[in-house]
């Protein structure tokens, strides 16, 4: 999922690990995008990538408005911003307390000393 952000070249992907969270998804995967056709084209790249992997698609939000995609795979959710949207809802901050994985021009690299997520 994150190498498809990269093919729309969305930016600043954070993966956080919300295993510990008593909500019913195992993850957030949030980026970013330059604008609100880039936010629709990055949604429909993971649309097309999650089938091909066998995720199965349950809620989208935000597609016809662009500025906050939300794409819900139940044990994933994935959160497209455009970066004023990001900064606003700040979910970095939200979740700071949790293991979390940036990835920079497709590599991975995690602040809690654990390998590169699955994702």
């Amino acid at each position: 999922m994150v190498e498809a952000i990269h093919q729309r070249h969305g930016f600043d992907v954070v993966a956080l690990d919300m295993s510990s969270v008593p909500l019913t998804m195992e993850a957030f995967l949030i980026c970013s995008a330059e604008n609100r056709i880039q936010a629709r084209a990055i949604s429909d790249h993971l649309e097309r990538t999650a089938r091909a992997i066998g995720f199965r698609s349950h809620h989208v939000e935000g597609y016809d408005e662009g500025s906050w995609i939300l794409l819900d795979y139940v044990d994933l959710v994935v959160h497209i911003f455009l970066p004023e949207t990001r900064s606003y809802y700040n979910l970095e901050m939200l979740w700071s307390d949790l293991p979390r994985n940036e990835y920079d021009d497709g590599e991975a690299s995690s602040d809690d000393g654990s390998p590169g997520s699955q994702d």
